[in-house]
């Protein structure tokens, strides 16, 4: 006889797993840049027209360019100009400087060998009169004046004593004496006169001449 096996109770379904979360997305920025233009393959119009348009650029710089290099020059030139004008000017007055004091320093040269030999002239002429032999003919006139003056003093002692002779005497020899003392005295005046002139006149004639040569 034949075992039957009991039937197996349903099982209960099992469990369904959890689905696995997609990965995270990064963040989408606010404002997405637009996307590049599908470059598109130029045309050779546009090639020769953009190549074209390069070499006029390069002439247009070249030719600035030579503008620039041209007015640079020029200015260059004008400077050097202009320095060169100023260089000759500021030499030009630095000569006439340069003469005007060299004149004058010939002319204060010439004034002072003026000045000195003048002076020189100057005091040689006062050393003249001092060595001058006028001055011993001043001591001469000295003594001259003393022995006119002596012979004053005896004309007047004479003149006294014959004021004391009697009267007849007085009249008969008075017109004698006063003859006499007369030319003496006439005598003796001239001779001091001359005396005092004439070594006035001979210091007067020599300092004239003097100072002539200090002026020359």
């Amino acid at each position: 006889m034949s075992h039957t096996q009991p039937p197996t109770p349903p099982q209960p379904p099992a469990p369904a797993s959890p689905a696995t979360p997609p990965p995270p997305q990064p963040p989408q920025p606010r404002f997405q840049a637009p996307e590049p233009p599908v470059p598109m393959q130029p045309s050779t119009a546009a090639l020769s027209s953009m190549e074209q348009s390069i070499h006029k650029s390069i002439r247009v710089a070249q030719e600035v360019a030579d503008e620039v290099r041209l007015n640079a020059k020029k200015e260059a030139e004008l400077i050097v100009q202009e320095a060169e004008k100023n260089a000759d000017r500021i030499i030009n007055e630095a000569l006439q400087k340069a003469r005007a004091v060299h004149s004058e320093l010939i002319d204060l040269r010439q004034k002072a060998t003026v000045y000195r030999a003048r002076f020189r002239t100057l005091v040689q002429s006062h050393l003249d009169i001092l060595e001058n032999s006028d001055w011993e003919s001043l001591e001469e006139l000295e003594a001259g004046l003393e022995e006119a003056g002596q012979q004053l003093d005896q004309y007047a002692e004479h003149s006294s004593d014959s004021m004391e002779q009697p009267e007849d005497y007085h009249h008969t020899h008075l017109g004698q004496h006063q003859d006499v003392y007369g030319q003496q005295l006439e005598d003796v005046e001239h001779h001091y006169l001359d005396e005092v002139d004439e070594p006035r006149r001979e210091l007067r004639r020599t300092s004239r001449k003097m100072k002539r040569k200090a002026m020359f």
